[in-house]
């Protein structure tokens, strides 16, 4: 009989026991861990560019108009290289013929490191261009007057010694063309570029 209530008593302590320690109530919180470190900072974004290029009657547009391209200055020069262009657009040219214009006609030529010189063919515009050669392939023109550039288009050839031209009404006042040999590679040395500023009245 003691026995017999000696484990009933055992087994009573136990349960007690175990029902104490599932006490529903929080217990104390612990010490705060100690705060990580910081992470170093991430690099400077991209910048996007927008560039406006004339572009020449052709396939694209057939009287000619405006080519936008834009991308991200990946060498972070400032300038939308050949390379970089992501996406470009077409704004093209209503048909002109019959409407009247001015022009200024020029050959051009150009070597070594020098600027490029122009031989005058047309100039009912009234105007002249000094060439400055930028750095190699380009070359910027200023002009002596001012042009209206929502009515003006450049028209040009390419050598037969280089692979492509670009060229762009930078303002009233400027213009600029780059020769390429290769891609993305700007190239001097060229003669009789045929170069035509012409502004529609």
């Amino acid at each position: 009989m003691k026995k017999t209530l000696i484990k009933r008593v055992s087994v009573l302590v136990v349960v007690l026991i175990s029902i104490m320690s599932c006490s529903p109530e929080d217990g104390a919180d612990g010490t705060n861990g100690t705060n990580g470190t910081n992470g170093s900072n991430g690099t400077d974004g991209l910048n996007s560019l927008i560039t406006t290029l004339i572009e020449q009657p052709g396939s694209n547009c057939s009287n000619g108009g405006f080519r936008i391209e834009a991308g991200l200055d990946l060498n972070d020069n400032g300038i939308l290289e050949t390379s970089e262009v992501d996406t470009s657009e077409f704004l093209c040219n209503a048909d002109a013929a019959g409407l009247s214009y001015l022009s200024y006609v020029s050959l051009l030529n150009q070597t070594g490191t020098n600027d490029p010189q122009s031989s005058v063919l047309e100039n009912t515009l009234g105007l002249n261009i000094v060439w400055t050669r930028e750095s190699q392939g380009k070359y910027i023109g200023a002009l002596d007057g001012t042009i209206d550039i929502g009515k003006t288009v450049i028209f040009y050839t390419t050598p037969t010694t280089h692979t492509g031209v670009r060229g762009e009404v930078v303002g009233n006042n400027q213009v600029r063309i780059e020769l390429q040999n290769g891609i993305n590679v700007f190239a001097d040395d060229f003669s009789n570029l045929s170069f035509e500023l012409r502004e529609y009245e």
